[in-house]
């Protein structure tokens, strides 16, 4: 069988298994079996495929048939300039995570024309994503990233390591404010923001995803107000916190943010024109 059969034979499977992307995760399976990347596949579509090799990438087809992510079979996605480890301990990383850190990036240049030292907390960091990408785009800064699961650190201590910044990131385990000693410049969180009964309206591969990393609670909200509640005792003067949510969230996010004594609430659009991220001063 050749590389382009097997394919093939792999789309259509995951195809009439209701898997919606099936052509791109059918390719990213077979890149991963064959430890290369899905242009050499198609460069080399007429090369056979070895017995092994096609047995491995069936047993990766059954996988994501019952609907487990591709990112976990494969234990990588990429995101921004990285390619992260990820497992089954960890949210999968997002583009709308990525519209988080392009604001905060332009909050820590903002910073940086009257700052010489900048402080960042990513909060709820998970597989480290948006905290690496941080130091990564913007080394001169600062930063620390903290979650509640110690499974969820490690995970992120393995990306720091990747890249060699593990002894760049200052990691933390705290559930919220709880061991976090210090302020900040600026406080970045993609904290669980789904309302509890909407976690098992979503696709299969989304619930598969952590609970913990997923449920903000009965209206989504429920660590966000945390986060917002104690940030200013962990902000410096003027200092920002920045948010992801859903669009459908952020007049309510907006309020609270008042209500604590933020002043200068923006919001930020993802890639697909939705208001994705909501900003404050403290």
């Amino acid at each position: 069988m050749t590389l382009r059969e097997a394919l093939n034979t792999g789309s259509a499977f995951l195809r009439d298994s209701g898997i919606e992307s099936f052509t791109i995760d059918a390719a990213l399976l077979l890149a991963n079996v064959l430890d290369t990347d899905r242009t050499r596949i198609l460069i080399n579509a007429e090369k056979q495929i070895s017995a092994d090799d096609y047995k491995k990438y069936q047993e990766l087809l059954r996988r994501r048939a019952n609907h487990e992510c591709t990112a976990y079979i494969v234990n990588s996605k990429e995101f921004r300039f990285l390619e992260l480890y990820v497992d089954k301990n960890v949210l999968v990383p997002r583009p709308d995570t990525e519209a988080l850190v392009e604001a905060a990036v332009c909050g820590i240049d903002k910073l940086k024309k009257t700052k010489d030292d900048i402080d960042v907390l990513d909060m709820c960091t998970g597989s480290g994503a948006a905290a690496l990408s941080l130091k990564y785009e913007r080394p001169f800064i600062k930063i620390c990233a903290s979650d509640i699961s110690t499974a969820a650190l490690s995970v992120a201590k393995k990306n720091a390591e990747k890249y060699k910044l593990q002894n760049e990131i200052c990691f933390i385990q705290s559930d919220v404010f709880e061991n976090i000693n210090q302020r900040f410049d600026i406080i970045v969180s993609n904290a669980p923001y789904i309302p509890h009964d909407v976690i098992k309206t979503l696709q299969l591969e989304v619930q598969n995803e952590p609970a913990i990393a997923l449920d903000g609670g009965g209206d989504g909200l429920e660590i966000i107000r945390r986060i917002i509640g104690g940030a200013r005792n962990h902000l410096s003067q003027n200092g920002y916190v920045f948010l992801e949510a859903a669009p459908e969230q952020m007049s309510e996010i907006s309020d609270i943010f008042s209500a604590a004594g933020f002043k200068h609430i923006e919001t930020k659009r993802d890639l697909s024109g939705s208001a994705r991220v909501i900003y404050a001063m403290a």
